[in-house]
């Protein structure tokens, strides 16, 4: 393939040249004959190389992505945007403890369409519910055809997004709320449609969810009271340990979850510590960084502990605190177990991290839309999927 695509952008390389060479000098009326030809030639042979240019840069980006999907869902290895297949593979065999109490489907042959509205493709943790839940169906559920959408971090954009697979017919939505408030306008819409609505991963609020709309995903409030628990049981507070916090994008309501679980935890515990910092990360690997920098120089070696709303934030904290020289007197916690921050967990680099089940999220997301479907009702169902904590103890089940 690249040998054939390098092949295209020579020739149509040479035949530019060619055609530029072509009008040779000479007099009079056929001068001006051969230069109109020679012009003729070189503008066709300009436009030849640009659509072969055109044409090889489209393979390029074809085979691009075409390799990407392939790495991103191999068998031996996990990464930060899917699951490895074998996992997946796996998810349909049997169920865990905490899933023997849904009563859904797992897999089945019906044929459906759903259109799957993303929170935004550049999210990694969402990227891989999404990549996840697309390689879950083609196994599981073959037959249902899934349409994407990115909703580029804005709630307008998925509500668009909506109104567009609404038109176009399909038998189920599923959702990964941007905003917990301002995706109500979606909930409303499907509602008014009698289209199910599946929320994965993020709420949005409304009275309708868990009461005829499923939410699959986690307890944010637990995954900070993880961090927070973390925290009591491995430094000390004889003396006031002072903090910072990453908090993520406002708007989302595991935002607000994931903080209050923490210092809510904390203060039940009658933990000595001081909040010496607030700043938003909007889940952000180079915010989180930004942030940390200003830390670094405002506190120097003060900070004994910076919990964090997401593992990138964690990661770009991490970073940061290297950067400066001052990692090992920190401890950074993270959540969600992306690939990277267990890779750090297990090199004592972070301190821990929160396991979030995308692939139990994406599993149950498909088989909620699927039950909806074949049941022929509106209502969907939802699924608790609980976080884990993950540190020096237990990171080896989870590599």
């Amino acid at each position: 393939m690249k040998k054939k695509i390098l092949a295209s952008i020579l020739a149509a390389g040479m035949v530019a040249s060619l055609a530029a060479c072509g009008g040779s000098s000479s007099s009079g009326g056929d001068s001006a004959a051969a230069s109109s030809a020679a012009a003729s030639s070189a503008a066709e042979a300009t436009s030849e190389a640009a659509e072969a240019a055109s044409s090889a840069a489209e393979a390029t980006s074809e085979a691009a992505d075409d390799a990407a999907a392939e790495d991103a869902g191999s068998e031996d290895s996990e990464t930060d945007i899917m699951y490895t297949k074998a996992d997946i593979e796996a998810a349909a065999d049997g169920l865990g403890d905490w899933e023997a109490d849904y009563d859904m489907a797992i897999s089945g042959d019906e044929a459906f369409t759903w259109g799957y509205i993303d929170m935004g493709f550049k999210d990694t943790f969402t990227t891989k519910i999404r990549n996840t839940f697309k390689y879950y169906c083609e196994l599981n559920f073959p037959n249902v055809t899934i349409n994407e959408g990115d909703g580029e971090m804005d709630p307008n954009r998925q509500l668009q997004l909506a109104e567009n697979f609404i038109t176009q017919g399909v038998d189920a939505i599923i959702l990964d709320p941007t905003d917990a408030d301002g995706c109500l306008g979606i909930v409303e819409l499907c509602q008014e449609a009698e289209m199910p609505l599946v929320l994965v991963n993020a709420i949005v609020h409304t009275d309708a969810m868990n009461n005829g709309i499923g939410f699959v995903g986690s307890d944010n409030y637990y995954a900070g009271q993880l961090e927070a628990e973390w925290i009591i049981a491995n430094v000390d507070d004889s003396e006031t340990v002072n903090m910072c916090y990453q908090r993520g994008q406002e708007g989302y309501d595991h935002t607000e979850l994931r903080q209050k679980g923490v210092f809510e935890t904390l203060d039940a515990a009658g933990y000595n510590y001081d909040l010496k910092a607030v700043l938003i990360s909007d889940y952000m690997r180079d915010k989180a960084m930004n942030n940390a920098e200003d830390w670094t120089n405002s506190f120097g070696e003060d900070i004994k502990v910076i919990p964090c709303c997401n593992d990138e934030s964690a990661m770009g904290t991490l970073q940061a605190y290297q950067a400066a020289g001052l990692a090992d007197g920190v401890s950074i916690l993270g959540i969600d177990a992306n690939q990277d921050a267990l890779q750090e967990v297990k090199a004592g680099n972070l301190a821990c991290t929160v396991f979030q089940n995308g692939l139990a999220q994406a599993k149950w997301a498909a088989a909620s839309a699927y039950d909806a479907c074949v049941n022929g009702t509106v209502e969907t169902k939802g699924v608790d999927v609980p976080f884990e904590l993950v540190d020096a103890t237990n990171i080896d089940d989870y590599l």
